[in-house]
């Protein structure tokens, strides 16, 4: 924008390099990183051990929501800013080397040694917070990733932001209300589309009950096939809108593990899952290079942690069954495509 150019004869330009990103509200992100402080367990435990009353689903998210802001107030007081650390803990280093060139005496060789070993924790912890942000699960070891998982993190925040769009009339939309307002109106009518069944087409779909052990599928699951479906998971997987990763979960399983499993136990005992747990995140991945509306994006869901744990428990209750649904004479196919079954 111009500025007003009194008393020169030129107006001059004022350029803001701001993000639309930077005045978006900050969500609760549970970091990885935390677990590598002895401290945070105890405070998820003094958390957690708050008494709350509900159905099982109902006090494990209250018990959350808790856990939350207590890791958000202990980050701020104790664990800090590893950023802020990495940079004290450099010059540290740099002053520590300065006394051992003036003074090569045994304890300052040792003062060397142990700010050189505290920074190469904070540069791991900061390699990791990069790592998780960036999502890539192909790099494991390298010397100092944290330079390469933070430009893609700049990328991938450069490309998932959209800064206009073309609207159902071919409309350019440009403040965020707007864009908005837009995404809304067109995944609600897209997700709204009646898909009905036809009933006279049940007669086509065979019953293998007496193949099926029914009891294996309907028995409710033990606190072991719980957590052993847990464990299993990828710790580092996004997060859904609750914050927490699987990492959490399995960090605090001694304090969190027979809420978390209770809550498991009431759905397959017929309880119903409220809103809460099925929430979703919708995550917009473009299907072409420069999208210009909303048909040319693919939305996923990203779902809270205790809403894949059902599914994976499902799931691997059927996986030994498949090979029996499959009625496709690929055997490739039998992992993949199931034909629909009656099971009575």
């Amino acid at each position: 924008s111009h500025l007003v150019w009194e008393p020169s004869d030129h107006a001059p330009l004022l350029i803001s390099f701001s993000s639309w990103l930077d005045n978006k509200p900050c969500t609760f992100r549970f970091l990885n990183m935390w677990t590598s402080n002895a401290s945070l367990l105890d405070v998820i435990k003094v958390a957690w051990q708050v008494e709350d009353s509900g159905s099982p689903f109902f006090r494990v998210w209250t018990k959350l929501r808790r856990v939350s802001r207590a890791i958000q107030l202990w980050n701020k007081e104790t664990f800090g800013d590893v950023f802020l650390a990495v940079r004290r803990a450099e010059a540290a280093v740099a002053h520590a080397e300065l006394q051992l060139q003036s003074d090569s005496s045994d304890e300052n060789v040792v003062e060397l040694q142990w700010v050189r070993a505290k920074l190469r924790r904070v540069l791991a912890l900061e390699e990791q917070f990069w790592q998780q942000k960036a999502r890539v699960k192909w790099l494991q070891q390298g010397d100092k990733n944290s330079k390469f998982f933070h430009s893609v993190v700049k990328q991938r925040r450069y490309h998932a932001a959209i800064h206009k769009i073309r609207d159902s009339h071919g409309t350019w939309l440009t403040d965020d209300d707007s864009i908005g307002l837009e995404a809304v109106r067109y995944f609600e009518e897209l997700f709204s589309e009646d898909s009905s069944s036809d009933p006279r087409l049940i007669h086509v779909i065979p019953n293998l009950s007496s193949e099926i052990d029914n009891i294996c599928l309907e028995e409710a699951p033990s606190l072991d096939e719980v957590k052993s479906v847990i464990f299993s998971m990828d710790g580092d997987s996004t997060a859904g809108p609750d914050g927490f990763t699987g990492k959490f979960f399995t960090f605090a399983w001694e304090v969190i593990g027979l809420d978390v499993y209770q809550a498991i136990l009431s759905f397959f005992c017929g309880a119903e899952l409220p809103r809460f747990i099925t929430a979703t995140s919708i995550v917009l991945i473009p299907k072409v290079l420069n999208p210009h509306s909303f048909s040319q994006y693919r939305p996923i869901s990203v779902c809270n942690f205790l809403n894949k744990v059902i599914s994976r428990v499902l799931v691997s209750r059927l996986t030994p069954i498949l090979p029996v649904l499959s009625l496709f004479s690929k055997v490739g196919l039998c992992r993949v495509e199931v034909c629909p079954i009656i099971i009575s």
